[in-house]
């Protein structure tokens, strides 16, 4: 925090600064970045705890595991894909709400059903929204900047992109413990539940935050 503090100071002083750091403060730019914080750390979320739970609970091997996470890759793909021919039309608040009200959806399966088949047809279903969550982001803060802001917006994507991984391995992986140190399986379920409830929260301030206004055909988005 102290870097930040000294980086912001030192873009405030020069002549010249690398970053306007008033972006920031623009509503789609400040919407954008808390979906795609808040997306990428459900994303790891189910991806740690479906790796976790399926090697150290289920007692199945790297191979194997990494089988059953196809469907969540092709879910995430399917969500994006289907989000991104959407958003012109719907608007980038109604996906980004129902994106994220899906993977609220789908971690809650994952929480409260315990057994492979349920997980991974769980956090396939979260997997599908948080998909939809990137573009959602993406097109938000994008679409709403002057073409010379554009790289600095994508920066910034980038940025809270390696926060939301950062913040939700944390989180997740405090939670859920006992449950990778030895072979009880609450605190899978307690990492589950607390996405899930933050999947749904988030929903409810993208309808507070993400403005209205629908991205213009043909927009760029910004995906990882």
């Amino acid at each position: 925090m102290i870097l930040y503090a000294v980086f912001a100071a030192v873009q405030r002083a020069v002549k010249s600064p690398l970053m306007d750091l008033a972006i920031l403060t623009r509503r789609p730019v400040a919407a954008g970045t808390f979906l795609i914080l808040v997306a990428t750390a459900l994303m790891i979320a189910v991806f740690f705890l479906g790796s976790f739970y399926l090697q150290h609970h289920q007692g199945y091997g790297p191979l194997r595991t990494g089988l059953l996470f196809l469907p969540v890759a092709v879910a995430t793909i399917l969500g994006a894909q289907l989000a991104g021919r959407s958003i012109g039309s719907a608007g980038a608040r109604k996906i980004a709400a129902t994106g994220l009200l899906t993977a609220a959806a789908g971690t809650a399966i994952a929480a409260i059903w315990d057994g492979p088949v349920t997980v991974v047809a769980g956090i396939s279903l979260g997997a599908a929204g948080i998909g939809a969550a990137f573009v959602a982001s993406s097109a938000t803060t994008l679409s709403q900047v002057a073409h010379h802001e554009a790289g600095t917006a994508s920066g910034l994507l980038s940025t809270f992109h390696e926060f939301g991984a950062a913040l939700g391995v944390a989180v997740v992986s405090s939670i859920a413990a006992a449950s990778i140190a030895g072979t009880t399986g609450t605190g899978f379920t307690g990492g589950f539940t607390f996405a899930a409830v933050t999947a749904a929260i988030a929903a409810l301030l993208a309808l507070l935050v993400v403005p209205t206004t629908k991205p213009p055909a043909g927009a760029a988005t910004h995906t990882r």
